[in-house]
Formats: C-alpha cells, sequence, structure tokens
C-alpha cells in the first residue's frame, strides 16, 4: 500500500479501537510490534534530511506508518515533534503523489470529495510572446487539470500566502480553476492530506483509552517518549521557561541570544519578548506550515538585526515544507550583507507590516526591533538590551 493510500485509510478511522480493528484484526500483540518497528524508523526519519526520510518511509509497510500515526496520536502534547514527524510524512506522501498518474490523482481527489477533473486534451490554454537571445517565441501553456473554486480555496489554504499559490495566478471560469501541472496538483493534495492528518490525530488523542490497560503497549510508549527524548525535553522546556521568564530581569537578552542552543529556545523566548507580527510567523513555522516572501523577509531581518546565530535561524525555516537548506542559507547570508550588494537588511517598519497585512496589534512602536525595548522598560530594567 502506498503512502497515499494508507494516509486515507488511516483517515477512515474513528476510534483506536476501530485502528486496532481495522489494521491489527483486534491482535494487541501485532500493534506492539508494529509500534516497536515505528519506532525505529522514527528514529531514522528524524537524523536524516528530506530525501533520505522520504526513502526511508516508502520502503516501511503500512501497518508500520499506522502504528507510528497511533503513538504520535498518543503525544499531541508534544506539538513541536509532532509536526516536524507528519512534515516528514508529508514530504513522502507529496513525493508518492508526483509521481502517481493523472487518473490515480484524480481518484484520490474524489475519495477526499474534491471536485478535481483531468484531461489529455487541454480543458484551457494559453499564450504569449517571451524574448530569448533577441527573437521572439510563442509560449503555450496546457490547463490539464481543473478544480472547484470552492475546493481549491478549501485545499490551498496553508499556501495561499505565497503569490503563485494566490487565484490571481491561476485562470478560473464557470466556477472551476485550472491548473497546469501534475506536481501543482500534487501539491495541493498533499496539503489538504496532512490538514486531515492532523485533524485526525487530535481527534485520536481524546479516544485512545483501549490500550491504556496494555502492560506491553504501555512500555511501547515508555520506549517512545526515550527514544524522542521526551522526559529530556520537558526537562529543558521546564528550565528553559524559568530562565527565560528572568531573562529581562536578570541577564542581558543579547547574551540569551548569542547563546541559543536550538530553536525551542528561540520559540520560548518570542513568546514572550517578540512582537506579535513576528511571534506569529514563527508559530506557522513551527507548526511546519508555509510562509509568505513578505513573511520570511519581515522574520529573517529581525532575527539576523537581533543577532540569532546563523544555523538557528536555517533551522526554524527547516520547518518550512519548501526548505531548501542551500538557497535558504544563501539568501540569509545575502540578507546579512554577506553576498551580493555586501548590503544588510531591516526589518520592515510598522507601517509596512500594516500595508502587507501582516500587523497583528498596535504597539506603539514605529519597528518591530523597537518592541524588545518596550519589554525591557516595561521590566523596568532597560539596561540589559544595552549596544553590543
Amino acid at each position: 500500500m502506498t503512502i497515499p493510500s494508507t494516509i486515507q485509510a488511516f483517515l477512515s478511522v474513528h476510534s483506536c479501537e476501530d485502528l486496532v480493528k481495522v489494521f491489527f484484526i483486534n491482535d494487541i500483540e501485532l500493534v506492539v510490534n508494529a509500534s516497536k518497528e515505528a519506532i525505529g524508523i522514527t528514529q531514522k526519519i528524524l537524523d536524516l534530511d528530506e530525501p533520505s526520510s522520504v526513502e526511508v518511509l516508502k520502503r516501511a509497510s503500512s501497518s508500520h506508518v499506522i502504528a507510528l500515526l497511533l503513538l504520535l496520536s498518543l503525544h499531541m502534547q508534544y506539538i513541536n515533534i509532532v509536526n516536524r514527524l507528519i512534515h516528514k510524512l508529508s514530504v513522502a506522501l507529496r513525493h508518492d503523489l508526483n509521481n502517481c498518474d493523472a487518473e490515480l490523482l484524480v481518484e484520490y481527489a474524489r475519495a477526499l470529495d474534491l471536485q478535481l477533473n483531468f484531461s489529455e486534451k487541454c480543458f484551457l490554454e494559453t499564450m504569449y510572446i517571451a524574448m530569448k537571445n533577441k527573437r521572439h517565441s510563442v509560449v503555450k501553456t496546457c490547463y490539464n487539470y481543473k478544480l472547484a473554486v470552492t475546493d481549491y480555496l478549501k485545499i490551498a489554504k496553508p499556501l495561499l500566502t505565497e503569490e503563485s499559490w494566490k487565484l490571481i495566478s491561476f485562470p478560473i471560469s464557470k466556477g472551476y480553476v485550472y491548473v497546469d501541472s501534475k506536481i501543482k496538483v500534487a501539491r495541493l493534495l498533499s496539503e489538504y492530506l496532512k490538514h486531515l492528518l492532523m485533524s485526525k490525530l487530535y481527534q485520536l488523542s481524546s479516544k485512545c483509552t483501549s490500550l491504556a490497560n496494555n502492560k506491553d503497549f504501555m512500555q511501547v510508549l515508555d520506549d517512545f517518549r526515550k527514544a524522542l527524548g521526551i522526559d529530556k525535553f520537558n526537562h529543558l522546556n521546564d528550565s528553559k521557561k524559568s530562565h527565560i521568564a528572568s531573562v529581562t530581569s536578570i541577564r542581558s537578552l543579547n547574551e540569551t541570544i548569542k547563546n541559543l542552543k536550538d530553536v525551542n529556545e528561540l520559540y520560548n523566548i518570542s513568546k514572550n519578548s517578540f512582537p506579535p507580527c513576528i511571534n506569529s510567523i514563527i508559530e506557522v513555522l513551527m507548526r511546519g506550515e508555509n510562509i509568505s516572501h513578505h513573511q520570511r523577509f519581515a522574520l529573517a531581518t529581525f532575527l539576523i538585526n537581533l543577532g540569532v546565530p546563523q544555523n538557528i535561524i536555517i533551522e526554524l525555516f527547516k520547518r518550512s515544507p519548501d526548505f531548501n537548506e542551500k538557497i535558504t542559507k544563501y539568501q540569509i547570508e545575502h540578507l546579512q550583507g554577506l553576498r551580493g550588494s555586501r548590503k544588510r537588511y531591516l526589518t520592515y517598519s510598522c507601517d509596512t507590516m500594516k500595508t502587507l497585512n501582516m500587523c497583528k496589534g498596535e504597539c506603539g512602536i514605529k519597528n518591530p526591533l523597537q518592541y524588545l525595548y518596550k519589554v525591557a522598560l516595561k521590566n523596568r530594567n532597560p539596561q540589559i538590551f544595552a549596544a553590543k
């Protein structure tokens, strides 16, 4: 069973009891054994890059993928870890959909109650004149797919912050959006399946009670937490929270930023010390969702001017489904003034943030970076923001 088929089958269950019955014929021992294998798969894909993770997941059996999803449903309180794993799974899902033929893509879409249609002949064809090597040529675009506008808006929601996915970027006629490539259709379906998958995990998280009395399965849960370092994660989070709560009254924020160890530390600091506009972008990334070009620019320049280490900024952007480390590193270095024009870029002003519809509240400042001074003054300890 392919990953898309496995995900669709998983979406059909309504409870843990249902899952155990459908996929493991009510045999708890099968659940335990599959879960043990799922732990090993989990450890591998967390340490690997996306292409390698895809290969691991493609080799995994459907029962192992289902067991992994079951384990995740029982740990939804650790949303950062769950998002990382679901993101890896969604990349593998998109890869499989890219390799499907058009008819199978339509079949998957219809199973999700989406009005997707495909035709060997163009539903619509557009033409424009392009110039190359001082010669004009006519470029034709064939639109073989069409999707109801209402369905497009529903499944493209996580992507609509990007110009290339907004409705204006596609031809629209008689209630349909016309799409010109299978890769785009696969991306749309994978994003929607990812959304449905997260919703299903939350649904199961409140109904998984049938396995609670099985000692072997409870041991598997302990092993799963240890494999993910959840106990250590909790301990670190507790210490970070108490530390960060005292940053504005005891230690220099500059020193804290300089000594950041990982994205989770940055995330915790952002909750208390960053302006709402920046914090909201970080929240989106931490959920493993896309952000627009303007959001990327605003966040990157804010963190750069704050002095956040480059490796931490890159780790944060890794949460984006479209992450490319080589491109991200180049762009960050360009914004830092280390490449290209050698100009160091500043964060958008608050007026610009409002124009771009990225402002999340009236903070009484002119630039997001000033928010940190406001936090310092609020805590009656402005000296911690002394210049480096």
